[in-house]
């Protein structure tokens, strides 16, 4: 059985994964898990503590090629030993934040509000942004054999 199975967006099921590009000529890249109250948008970051990513704006065909890889990476970091979620600080360990690994991308947790431009969550603690993580790991790094339902939604995206 493997770790991923592709469902259609109606059938997904409550704890499904989505892969969104929402609708426009630049758009983003979102990771939805349907179960959690934040979204993970794709990222670009040079590896240099001293610069933050940046929420990256892909054109519309550009983020579904990208989208279409994602299931594969998924599977591949399932099978690995090491999760591809990281719990990263600031300089002064203060704020915390959720990343995921993927592809060449970080993806990082946001705030999901309806209307409102997303924000990257900060939390104050580590312990609070390592529960997180594992909140979030349970939907992208599943184990080998979890059959984690994931869908595709290229068409009609709301908030």
């Amino acid at each position: 059985m493997p770790a991923f199975r592709r469902v259609e967006p109606r059938q997904a099921g409550p704890s499904a994964l989505g892969i969104l590009v929402p609708q426009g000529i630049h758009t983003f890249l979102v990771l939805r898990a349907r179960a959690l109250p934040w979204d993970l948008l794709a990222a670009q970051w040079n590896g240099r503590a001293d610069s933050a990513p940046a929420f990256c704006q892909f054109f519309r065909d550009e983020a579904a090629t990208i989208a279409r890889r994602l299931p594969q990476a998924f599977e591949a970091a399932a099978s690995c030993a090491q999760s591809p979620v990281l719990t990263v600080s600031d300089s002064a360990g203060t704020a915390f934040q959720i990343w995921l690994r993927a592809l060449d991308y970080v993806f990082i947790a946001c705030r999901r509000t309806p209307g409102e431009n997303y924000e990257p969550i900060v939390f104050s603690s580590k312990e609070d942004a390592e529960a997180a993580g594992n909140r979030v790991e349970q939907y992208f790094w599943p184990g080998a054999d979890a059959n984690q339902e994931y869908y595709f939604n290229t068409q009609y995206f709301a908030g």
